[in-house]
């Protein structure tokens, strides 16, 4: 709460120090008798309360000063305008996904859920929209604001998604890129998330890269696993064990160079650390641009003074004219 015209405050010391000085230097005629005898002791409780007619026009006054000062409240709000950035998840689901970082004691493809889950939350004003690929790309969840429908999807994906095993990056790029392309927005950009080679497809993925390029689309990749990784498998004689992965089928020259052409950038994440880093990173360079506008709205309270103050002065005079009216 503010008060439009503050200095009238500066009257309510003032009359407190005119009150004080009153009741200290002046004094009505009095008579000294021996005895009170004489008198009504009923008197004695309103005598008593001799000062409350005092009080309450004093109060009632201090509020009128209060209501004329125009006191308000204030209401602030904040109005946004968000120039959000349209984005793609395209997520490898092959079976090679399923190989577990030792660090964490999870796959790679629960990794890339989690770090891509705490990616979506980040982008609060940016679209965002999941591809799933193995041997074929399909879009999982179009671009949407709706970040809890996105986790629901980011949820249901795994390595039997789309039914067949493979690698077709470049269809998965196309993919995303055909949903991109349709958006008139001023940023758009693919992050790939991939531990292998393209090695399915009816699309070369640096022929999806250049169509990438062509519509001002950027793309991020970030290849994923290392040598410590192991796949976990059912033996009939010897049950669950580990089986060291063998080797990494990872095409760094070719997701460095998806990247380059599209002024993007190739993260390599060995670790659901370095994966998270990475995510990161990419989050930092590409930033939603968001204009505030600030907006304030003063609401008058001078009646929340004004009322009790009449009142209040009324009950004064009232009392001071009737019920303490002969007392000295």
């Amino acid at each position: 709460m503010r008060f439009l015209y503050v200095y009238l405050l500066s009257l309510i010391p003032i009359i407190l120090i005119l009150f004080f000085l009153k009741g200290k230097y002046y004094k009505k005629s009095s008579l000294k008798f021996s005895s009170i005898f004489l008198f009504n002791n009923q008197r004695g409780l309103r005598t008593k309360f001799l000062i409350l007619p005092k009080i309450l026009i004093l109060l009632g006054i201090i509020l009128a000063i209060l209501a004329l000062a125009r006191p308000q409240s204030s209401s602030k709000y904040e109005i946004f305008q968000a120039n959000g950035i349209d984005i793609m998840l395209v997520i490898d689901t092959s079976t090679s996904m399923e190989a577990i970082d030792p660090s964490v004691n999870l796959s790679r493809i629960e990794n890339a859920k989690a770090r891509a889950k705490e990616f979506i939350l980040k982008r609060i004003s940016d679209r965002i929209g999941i591809v799933v690929f193995s041997g074929i790309a399909f879009t999982q969840c179009p671009l949407t604001l709706d970040k809890d429908a996105l986790i629901n999807f980011v949820d249901y994906i795994n390595t039997k998604i789309t039914k067949v095993d493979g690698t077709a990056i470049g269809n998965a790029l196309a993919t995303a890129v055909n949903r991109l392309s349709k958006i008139d927005s001023k940023s758009k950009i693919i992050i790939l998330l991939t531990d292998g080679n393209n090695n399915m497809g009816e699309i070369d993925p640096l022929v999806a890269s250049q169509l990438a390029k062509d519509n001002n689309i950027k793309i991020y990749t970030v290849g994923i696993g290392s040598q410590d990784d192991y796949y976990e498998v059912e033996d009939m004689f010897f049950g669950k064990r580990q089986v060291k992965a063998q080797g990494m089928d990872l095409d760094e020259n070719l997701l460095k160079e998806i990247a380059a052409k599209t002024d993007g950038e190739y993260f390599y994440a060995q670790t659901s650390k370095e994966l998270s880093e990475a995510f990161v990173s990419i989050d930092k360079l590409e930033k939603t641009t968001v204009e505030y506008t600030k907006s304030v709205n003063y609401n008058e309270q001078y009646m929340k003074f004004l009322i009790p103050a009449f009142w209040i002065l009324v009950l004064g005079f009232i009392l001071k004219l009737t019920v303490f009216k002969r007392l000295p």
